[in-house]
């Protein structure tokens, strides 16, 4: 009897497997991972546009408004924008992969003083955690993976 059960399940667990792998949910998936990976890339963008025109509301607009680090965020940048003129540039964007409500990807940018006190130029290479809000994709959190100063 266990025998059966065994082969039961192995059965079911194989049609599982190439209903969940079969070329039509593969190319799904690969679209979904497309849509994804182009409105996080364009958020990011957005993300580096506003800041560095120093629009505050849309930089702001960008983060998840339930995010951990939003207040701290804000703070930041109202500072860092009334002390610096900063130039930003995205230098790589990679998707990583979602995995629930979470995305994920990597990207490297670069920020170079435009006019200001004392300020180090740097490469910041990140990875950034987004979530939806509203049906639209924002930031969530960051981890700093490397900061390479020029």
């Amino acid at each position: 009897m266990k025998v059966f059960y065994a082969a039961i399940s192995i059965m079911l667990l194989l049609c599982l497997y190439f209903v969940a792998f079969s070329p039509e949910n593969t190319d799904f998936v690969a679209d979904a991972d497309e849509d994804v990976e182009a409105e996080l890339k364009a958020l990011i963008i957005e993300n580096l546009r506003a800041t560095r025109t120093e629009d505050l509301d849309a930089m702001l607009d960008t983060l998840h408004s339930e995010s951990p680090n939003y207040l701290q965020i804000e703070k930041i940048a109202n500072t860092l924008f009334k002390t610096y003129d900063l130039n930003y540039d995205l230098l790589l964007f990679r998707y990583i992969g979602q995995d629930g409500e979470y995305a994920i990807a990597r990207f490297k940018f670069s920020t170079e003083q435009v006019a200001g006190p004392e300020f180090n130029d740097n490469i910041l290479d990140t990875i950034h955690v987004f979530r939806e809000e509203n049906g639209m994709w924002k930031i969530w959190s960051q981890a700093i993976l490397e900061i390479d100063f020029n």
